[in-house]
C-alpha cells in the first residue's frame, strides 16, 4: 500500500550523522514544507511519517548500525523556522552540514604556505616601491602599492579561511593561490625579459615575485592533503579512535 508521503516529490535532503560506531549516514527525505517525510539508513527506511502533523508529535522507530538502537525524530519550533531533531537511543545525531572538524596541522600548514607567499609579494611591492622613486616611475610606485594592497587583503582573509573556514575555505585558497600563481609567474617573466635602461632592481623584483608564484602554487596544491584531513565525519572516527585506545 502507497503511503501519502510517497505521492508527494522529495524536495529536501538532510543528511544526520548517527551516534552509532563509525557514524553512519541517515537520510531524511521531505517536501520544503514537511509534509511527512522517511529516514533511510543504507537505503532502507526506518521511520515514516505520513503528514506534518505526525512530524511535529514525533516518530519513532529502530536500526541497526554496528548495534541496535532506538531512534526518534521531531519537528519543532525554532527562531529561525523549523527545526528537524533525531535522537539515537536519546543521544542527538548532528546533521552532516553542521558539522565542523577542528583545524588540522595541514589545515595550519596550508594557511602558512598561503601566508609566506604573500610575505614574498610584499617583499616584492617593497622593491617596486623603491624602484618608483630611484626611478621616479609613476608605473613602478602603481604597480607597488597595488601588490601591496592585494597582499594586505590576502593576508587576512586567506590564513583564517584556510585554518577556520572548514573545507569550502580550503578550496577558496586553493583557487586563489592558483590565481596568484599565474600572476606572480607573469610579473616575474616580465622583469626578467631586457629591456632599455632596466633598473638593477629588475631581478630582484622578478626572483621575489617567482618565490611567491612557487609559495602560491605549493599552497594550491597541498590543499588537497588539507582538504582531506578537515573530513568532519572523519574527525569524529578519530575522536571515537582516540577515546578507544585511551
Amino acid at each position: 500500500m502507497t503511503s501519502s508521503f510517497e505521492a508527494l516529490p522529495a524536495e529536501r535532503e538532510i543528511v544526520f550523522r548517527l551516534p552509532l560506531p563509525g557514524w553512519p549516514a541517515a537520510t531524511f527525505t521531505s517536501t520544503l514544507t514537511y509534509d511527512g517525510g522517511r529516514l533511510l539508513v543504507d537505503g532502507a527506511t526506518i521511520l515514516e511519517a505520513s503528514s506534518r502533523a505526525d512530524l511535529e508529535r514525533g516518530v519513532h522507530g529502530s536500526v541497526h548500525a554496528g548495534r541496535a538502537a532506538d531512534v526518534a525524530l521531531q519537528l519543532t519550533s525554532a527562531e529561525r523556522g523549523a527545526d528537524l531533531r533525531l535522537l539515537v537511543d536519546g543521544q542527538p545525531a548532528p546533521r552532516e552540514d553542521q558539522l565542523r572538524a577542528p583545524p588540522s596541522r595541514s589545515a595550519w600548514l596550508h594557511a602558512c604556505l598561503a601566508l609566506t607567499g604573500s610575505a614574498a609579494g610584499f617583499a616584492a611591492s617593497y622593491l617596486y616601491l623603491l624602484k618608483g622613486s630611484a626611478a621616479e616611475s609613476d608605473w613602478a610606485m602603481k604597480m607597488g602599492q597595488h601588490m601591496a594592497g592585494w597582499h594586505l587583503l590576502l593576508t587576512v582573509t586567506l590564513f583564517p579561511a584556510s585554518v577556520w573556514g572548514q573545507r569550502l575555505g580550503i578550496r577558496v585558497v586553493q583557487w586563489v593561490s592558483l590565481l596568484f600563481f599565474f600572476i606572480h609567474a607573469g610579473i616575474a617573466l616580465a622583469n626578467l625579459a631586457p629591456t632599455v635602461g632596466a633598473d638593477p632592481r629588475d631581478g630582484a623584483i622578478a626572483f621575489w615575485n617567482a618565490l611567491s608564484g612557487v609559495l602560491f602554487l605549493t599552497a594550491a596544491l597541498y590543499g588537497n592533503r588539507a582538504y582531506r584531513d578537515m573530513d568532519p565525519v572523519a574527525a569524529l572516527r578519530r575522536n571515537d579512535a582516540a577515546r578507544a585506545a585511551s
